[in-house]
């Protein structure tokens, strides 16, 4: 963007987007010159979502956003006037961010005092470099609602900071010349075991468990593989091994085979964007390696393997009790074809010790409301005027028995926007009015590790 005029509006992404979306591995490069209007990235509604590993070099606003709820992390802000406007939201996580020479680093100011935008922003593990104002924010004792414009920092670092938190009528947290650590901050309402209080001001930090930490004291993050300088020779193709993801063939046997070649070949598997119908257990063995094609690989259960509810049986099983190694997904939806009363659509058992844990990355279990679950609005409206008893509620619709489910084998996971999403409304209506709907499934994470090295 930077042979755009600084004086003319530009915007590098719009992103109004939605739940299990992600963005990853952007670099904004924005006009610096004085009366700049260049914004790196633009929200302004959506259900998000995550994003990560983002830069942003120069611009007015870097990130200028309103949304539900995301949570963002690795993102770095370089000369930049605001490097994070917050428009709205409901909650969002900053983690692992730094800003570098900006005039202001975080405004949750909107809406003023009387109308204030912004529910909650919690910061972790973020840093603030010569920038006058770390955060500005509208929030007073008596603002409205009165518990929005809550913040809650933790493990933030300042150098050459004027002010940490600016409210309306003057510092609430002052700053410093050279280097300091704020270990913990909270402004707003907090719920405690004897009750809610409203404060402002340091408390005391939540604990962190060693094993959940980088050398640096930091929360581990391990972002997304990008398999970016692999070679084409190193990966195969599920479709070009003879898994067809028509939705309708039974891929259960090729998509097995895919896999456990793929692991005794060393190579990753690509499974291409399809529905692949299984009618029974896909079985990732220790050592695999396995990326879907964006939001369009999806593995779906169907048959009456699936539909007993008293010996529930499992879609796709990484690892059996007791292996040891590690597996890296990415990019995978898991989901049902009608009813499927005994499905649990992932079981983890794997143990990963020492070095990096094992990751799934954008892998998301997605229970009807699609075209092609038979889990839609034609087979599970809603019926809000009728009791729901177990004589009266629509057989059809029971369509999982669980979603994921963390076996007490299981250790070394790190889990990065993972979305465990039962409909509520169809996303694929024909009339496209996301006329809602009723599902049924049992359960949705289940944990159960006994060794609890988990990262979510």
């Amino acid at each position: 963007m930077t042979k755009i005029p600084a004086n003319v509006s530009a915007t590098g992404i719009h992103w109004p987007t939605a739940q299990t979306t992600s963005l990853q591995n952007v670099v904004f490069n924005m006009n610096a010159a004085n009366g700049t209007q260049h914004q790196g990235l633009f929200i302004e509604e959506g259900s998000g979502g995550f994003m990560t590993d983002l830069v942003f070099n120069g611009g007015n606003n870097g990130f200028n956003v309103g949304n539900q709820q995301f949570t963002t992390r690795n993102l770095t802000f370089n000369n930049v006037n605001t490097a994070i406007n917050q428009l709205w939201d409901w909650g969002w996580t900053y983690t692992g961010v730094k800003i570098n020479n900006c005039r202001v680093g975080l405004n949750v100011s909107a809406g003023g005092s009387s109308a204030v935008n912004v529910g909650s922003i919690t910061l972790f593990d973020f840093e603030i470099n010569n920038t006058p104002i770390g955060i500005t924010t509208s929030r007073t004792n008596d603002s409205e609602p009165a518990a929005a414009g809550s913040l809650y920092l933790e493990n933030v670092k300042l150098s050459n900071v004027g002010v940490a938190v600016l409210g309306p009528n003057g510092p609430y947290l002052q700053g410093s010349a050279g280097p300091s650590v704020i270990t913990a901050w909270a402004d707003g309402h907090r719920y405690l075991p004897n009750g809610p209080v409203e404060a402002r001001g340091s408390i005391a930090p939540s604990k962190r468990p060693a094993t959940l930490l980088d050398a640096s004291g930091n929360y581990y993050t391990r972002s997304k593989p990008q398999y970016g300088s692999v070679p084409l020779s190193q990966f195969l193709s599920a479709r070009d091994l003879g898994a067809t993801g028509d939705g309708a063939t039974d891929d259960t046997k090729a998509l097995n085979a895919a896999i456990l070649q793929a692991k005794e070949e060393g190579k990753i598997l690509f499974i291409d964007a399809g529905y692949y119908k299984v009618t029974g257990t896909i079985y990732v063995p220790p050592g695999s390696k396995i990326v879907g094609e964006a939001l369009a690989t999806v593995i779906l259960s169907a048959g009456e393997y699936f539909n007993d509810m008293s010996a529930p049986k499992v879609v796709v099983q990484v690892a059996l009790p007791g292996e040891q190694g590690s597996v890296e997904l990415s990019d995978l939806f898991f989901s049902t074809k009608g009813q499927q009363k005994g499905a649990i659509l992932m079981e983890y058992n794997l143990g990963t010790y020492g070095g990096e844990p094992s990751g799934l990355w954008d892998v998301h279990t997605r229970i009807g409301g699609f075209a092609g679950s038979d889990l839609q609005t034609e087979q599970c409206e809603k019926t809000p005027d009728i009791e729901i008893t177990e004589a009266s509620l629509v057989q059809e619709c029971i369509a999982a028995y669980m979603s994921f489910h963390i076996t007490k084998f299981a250790t070394g996971l790190y889990m990065e926007n993972n979305w465990l999403w039962t409909a509520d409304h169809d996303l694929d209506d024909i009339r496209n009015n996301n006329t809602q709907i009723t599902i049924y499934a049992g359960r949705g994470l289940h944990i159960e590790s006994q060794r609890g090295i988990l990262w979510l």
